[in-house]
């Protein structure tokens, strides 16, 4: 696995915000009814020699992020909130099962902005900095997509009729993304800092965004997009991704991806691909990664543990 992922040409890569939740309800997906959020042991079966009473090498374990972290299979339980769809069976409850990993909180939630980690996100939401304190030792995250406006982009590209040429969304939308951009990495600098202030020993382990479209080619779905808005959203995917490493980089954390991610995208036999368009095949929420990719993303950072 890869612990500094290179580029990501994904399509805008996720439902991160409510057009993910537009789309899932067009197609009938539901969310579990959520509980209030704590320190969870992950259901369903351990993954091979979990357990035996071995010590934990990390005690106190916090996953931090947005939808791309909280959100697991349609069908698997999930914990806190209802609205943040935070899954049992996501890539921090997968870890958490593994040897040398102590307790879980997870404190991700879908639609998860930056200032959702130090403010309330909603009346039922704490800042999920909360779970932070001077004890943890091991903190994964995936945050900046709903921040650069993932959300507009997948909303807009659901929404526009494909065009033979040229790219709509772009021209709609490239000013207020590219601002966004170029502000991130000052931002993820700052929650790096804060990360340090709460849990100064903690490692830290982020994950970059799994890719919807492959870097060559298409499938349906893409080819109903226009063009430009394909070649635009793999650029902005890959920009994001580039972010999100050099921001880790500096804070001395390691961002993580799976090797095969680009040959695993949304396009590929539903049985492969980590990501999905509509969930229909997977039964994964749309736009988001599948019960494969977390698996993926679990090993990736176990691996750069």
């Amino acid at each position: 696995m890869s612990s500094s992922p290179g580029p990501v040409p994904s399509r805008g890569v996720a439902t991160l915000r409510t057009a993910a939740v537009a789309i899932a309800f067009a197609l009938g997906a539901c969310s579990p009814a959520g509980e209030r959020p704590g320190a969870v042991a992950p259901e369903g079966p351990a993954e091979p020699g979990a357990g035996g009473g071995a010590a934990a090498r990390y005690e106190n374990y916090v996953a931090l992020g947005d939808s791309f972290a909280a959100l697991g299979p349609v069908a698997a339980p999930t914990t806190g909130p209802e609205h943040c769809q935070r899954s049992t069976r996501n890539y921090a409850g997968l870890l958490a099962e593994r040897p040398g990993i102590g307790t879980l909180v997870d404190a991700t939630c879908g639609s998860a902005t930056i200032p959702d980690l130090t403010s309330p996100q909603s009346a039922r939401t704490a800042p999920q900095f909360d779970a932070l304190t001077p004890e943890v030792d091991l903190v994964t995250l995936s945050i900046g997509g709903n921040d650069v406006g993932f959300g507009d982009m997948v909303e807009c590209i659901v929404s526009t009729p494909g065009a033979d040429t040229g790219a709509p969304c772009r021209d709609r939308l490239e000013l207020s993304v590219t601002a966004a951009l170029d502000g991130l990495g000052a931002q993820l600098d700052g929650v790096y800092a804060g990360i340090r202030e709460h849990s100064p020993d903690a490692r830290i382990v982020t994950t970059a965004y799994l890719p919807l479209v492959p870097a060559d080619g298409g499938c349906d779905f893409v080819a109903r997009m226009s063009p430009g808005d394909v070649t635009w959203t793999r650029h902005v995917t890959d920009r994001i991704n580039r972010i999100v490493v050099d921001a880790a980089d500096r804070a001395g954390a390691v961002a993580v991806l799976p090797d095969d991610a680009q040959e695993r995208s949304a396009c590929t036999a539903p049985e492969a691909r980590y990501t999905d368009f509509t969930g229909l095949e997977t039964g994964s929420h749309p736009m988001h990664p599948t019960a494969a990719g977390h698996r993926a993303m679990a090993d990736a950072v176990s691996e750069a543990l």
